[in-house]
């Protein structure tokens, strides 16, 4: 993906709005680089970044297996995380706080939508 491509997903991330429930959010490109949308006070950029190329390996391992997702979600004892991945290889991850009882499934889906439909130059 170019630097401009990269650039308009990350503009993307920074406009689209943060729904109900929302810690981070953050895109890893295929280039292994990634970009968040937070102050890291909660979450540091190196617990970001290993958390992002497990989610990658996630996508990799599984499509070596014949069982290619577009769509992965993690659920553990006080977040979840819900990841993207678009055909240049770019995936977003959600972690949403599983202590917020009025997270918006509808901005959530929406948004993953979105992302994996945006059209990069």
């Amino acid at each position: 993906m170019s630097e401009a491509g990269k650039e308009q997903m990350t503009q993307w991330l920074r406009t689209t709005p943060v729904g109900r429930g929302v810690l981070v959010r953050g895109i890893r490109f295929a280039d292994e680089t990634f970009v968040s949308d937070v102050d890291a006070r909660d979450f540091p950029a190196t617990a970001l970044e290993q958390a992002w190329r497990v989610v990658a390996d996630t996508f990799q391992v599984l499509q070596a297996q014949r069982f290619p997702p577009t769509r992965l979600t993690w659920i553990h004892e006080k977040t979840a995380l819900y990841c993207a991945q678009r055909n240049d290889g770019a995936i977003l991850g959600v972690f949403l706080s599983r202590k917020t009882p009025d997270v918006d499934p509808v901005a959530l889906e929406r948004m993953l939508a979105e992302f994996q439909q945006l059209a990069v130059n």
